[in-house]
């Protein structure tokens, strides 16, 4: 905790920030000014990209962030405040269909692609994680951050975490979330096309490597087939969110399972896949009714290579 000093000493320092920022509004049009302006600047700027961290949670509003080593395993977990996020350098932008709630929205928020700096992170890391509470996850590596510019959601309709609304299933959208601003389908194998990697209720991110998370989905054999290939990518871009593998994805029913159902009950598997909720009236599993014949032959070729990885 912070003693008696110490905490004057911020009051202090709070307070001559108060008494600069209105000296500079006094003499705004003077060359004074403009420099102090740049010197903020400059100051906001070296601190957005060099975040401290602390390692323990102070407020439930903290981000959880942590590594993760070769193996895949937790190496090391801090907490990021809300208000140290809102010195990074944010973007606001205006979608007219939030995919949530449903409604138009006006998103205040950091690009994911700019946290690898903020969090500190070697060029060792090249995937974020985000995990949330309801146990699912999404992946956003390199290639998926330049093509869709994902935003970690900072503000609502301008209103903090606390304010937010909730997602048309009555789930809150905090204390964090993914969102885009758009989102135009970078690819498509048959009956797949690309989906946002959208995600609500995030509490912590993760940094890892390509080879840590979603390398783990590639095959040790058939890995050259075609075939395999596009299972893989429709697996990737359809199936790690909910389900897992080891220590990756979320975690519903594990990849062995879904590989066992694929190969050897392929007709429940495929009514699963297009209707769950016929299988089950209960399923939060979304539908997927554009699968056609290929999707599901890539795909049960994929889980076939993958039955050995578990």
């Amino acid at each position: 905790m912070e003693g008696p000093d110490g905490l004057l000493g911020l009051i202090r320092e709070e307070a001559m920030k108060v008494r600069l920022r209105n000296v500079a509004v006094s003499v705004i049009g003077s060359m004074l000014t403009r420099i102090f302006i740049v010197i903020g600047l400059l100051t906001c700027n070296s601190n957005a990209a060099s975040l401290q961290p602390s390692e323990t949670r102070q407020d439930p509003f903290d981000l959880q962030v942590f590594t993760l080593d070769p193996q895949g395993n937790r190496a090391k977990t801090v907490y990021y405040s809300y208000d140290q996020l809102l010195t990074l350098p944010t973007v606001t932008v205006k979608t007219e269909h939030d995919p949530n709630t449903n409604t138009p929205a006006t998103y205040t928020g950091v690009y994911v692609s700019d946290l690898f700096e903020a969090f500190g992170a070697d060029a060792s890391f090249d995937v974020i994680g985000a995990n949330s509470v309801g146990y699912y996850k999404q992946y956003y590596d390199r290639d998926y951050l330049a093509r869709h510019r994902p935003i970690l959601l900072l503000k609502f309709d301008g209103k903090p975490p606390a304010d937010w609304p909730t997602t048309e299933h009555g789930d809150w959208l905090g204390p964090y979330c993914v969102v885009h601003e758009s989102f135009s389908p970078a690819e498509a194998v048959y009956g797949y096309v690309e989906e946002p990697r959208i995600l609500y209720g995030v509490i912590s991110l993760e940094l890892t490597g390509f080879t840590q998370s979603l390398g783990r989905l590639t095959p040790k054999e058939g890995g050259n087939d075609p075939e395999v290939v596009k299972g893989q990518k429709i697996a990737a871009g359809s199936c790690i969110s909910c389900h897992k593998l080891g220590n990756v994805g979320g975690t519903q029913a594990s990849w062995a399972v879904l590989a066992a159902t694929a190969v050897t009950s392929k007709d429940n598997f495929r009514k699963r896949v297009i209707d769950p909720q016929s299988m089950n009236p209960t399923s939060h599993m979304p539908p997927h009714p554009t699968f056609d014949d290929n999707t599901f032959n890539a795909l049960e070729a994929y889980f076939k290579a993958m039955m050995s990885i578990e």
